[in-house]
């Protein structure tokens, strides 16, 4: 059974990897790339808009395998010879390429660009796909369909679904931006990409659920093709294409045939914790939510005295763990899985801070001596 899934995966890195050799070639020839800076930790200009390797490469194997094999199936409605959902999914795609390709080449204000990740959000919710009910502890589920408004649009009827809709936006806004933060580091965000693919593909192979491992595959095998060009030292950068492309399909793939948002939240925990955390902190001093800073917990760890590679397999290892973990539990034991990762990023944020208070010590013994 795993073996039928090894070709699509293969396929889509190397379209991944052979792609981003051309966009690399491209950025340099016309001089598309990322300048060093204090905010930032590269040496020397590396070329970006790597995301557009990423975004062509899933729709070329998305749109393949969907004429190939007819796998890719999730709503039992099509549009043209797409599943519904596919579509829709396609459709806010195209707007986050759009707008991630004018943010790496000339920079968008974040609100414009908060708003528009919203817009392709939304997008996806308006071709059906949403979230009908939330595990609670306790064995409680909370359910997200009370709030319904029905409609008829040619000849077929339609309902939205209020609740389960804004949660699905706002859980895909905050996967992008969540991704989005992340890429701090080289090889980081591609990374977790292939981790968390991998981890919701196993799930899915488990209960039966053939389109969503399949797709789970594709979005892993995108990240996995580009990721040797963006490993510690990178010779291309993603950009916003490529985070905000990855945050939102992973965004998808863990709602688009049953939630998944417990799974994925434990793979990707950590980041969405310091993405929450440094919110949190940049509000209370004053500052703009979106105001780039370096004081992510990836740039901790560098602070600390990590190497970027080491801070990369660190963070790897663990979304490794808590993904497995993701993928054997029952719902009660991902519950206490997450109060785990929440009790892990304190002890986490408390050794990070003693390390940089050694670090700190040290260098000033340096200076004085």
């Amino acid at each position: 059974m795993f073996r039928a899934y090894l070709p699509p995966f293969i396929i889509a890195a190397l379209i991944s990897g052979g792609l981003t050799y051309y966009i690399k070639t491209l950025a340099e020839k016309f001089k598309i790339v990322d300048q060093p800076s204090p905010r930032k930790i590269h040496p020397k200009p590396t070329p970006r808009l790597g995301g557009l390797a990423i975004v062509a490469a899933f729709l070329i194997v998305l749109i393949g395998y969907t004429l190939a094999s007819h796998r890719l199936e999730f709503s039992g409605l099509h549009l043209w010879f797409l599943d519904k959902r596919l579509v829709g999914v396609i459709l806010g795609l195209i707007v986050l390429m759009i707008i991630g390709i004018l943010d790496d080449i000339r920079g968008m204000k974040p609100w414009s660009k908060l708003f528009w990740h919203i817009i392709a959000a939304g997008t996806v919710v308006a071709f059906g796909m949403t979230i009908s009910y939330l595990r609670l502890p306790f064995g409680l589920h909370l359910d997200l369909t009370n709030l319904s408004i029905p409609f008829t649009l040619f000849n077929t009827t339609y309902t939205i679904v209020l609740w389960g809709d804004l949660v699905a936006i706002f859980w895909i806004v905050l996967l992008i931006n969540t991704l989005n933060f992340l890429d701090g580091l080289d090889g980081l965000a591609s990374g977790i990409a292939v981790i968390t693919g991998a981890v919701v593909f196993f799930l899915a192979l488990s209960l039966g659920q053939d389109s969503n491992a399949l797709l789970a595959v594709l979005i892993a095998g995108v990240a996995f093709g580009f990721l040797p060009w963006n490993f510690n030292p990178a010779r291309i950068f993603m950009g916003d294409t490529g985070s905000m492309t990855l945050g939102y399909l992973l965004g998808v793939l863990s709602i688009i045939s049953g939630g998944k948002l417990a799974t994925a939240f434990l793979v990707l925990g950590i980041p969405l914790l310091d993405v929450g955390w440094v919110f949190l902190r940049r509000i209370f001093s004053g500052r703009s939510p979106f105001q780039a800073d370096k004081r992510h917990l990836h740039h901790r760890l560098l602070t600390a005295g990590f190497t970027q590679r080491q801070a990369v397999i660190v963070l790897y290892i663990i979304a490794t763990i808590f993904g497995i973990v993701a993928v054997l539990a029952g719902t009660s034991q991902k519950i206490q899985a997450v109060v785990a990762l929440l009790i892990l990023m304190i002890i986490f944020a408390i050794a990070l801070v003693i390390l940089e208070y050694r670090k700190k010590r040290r260098e000033a013994h340096e200076e004085v001596l």
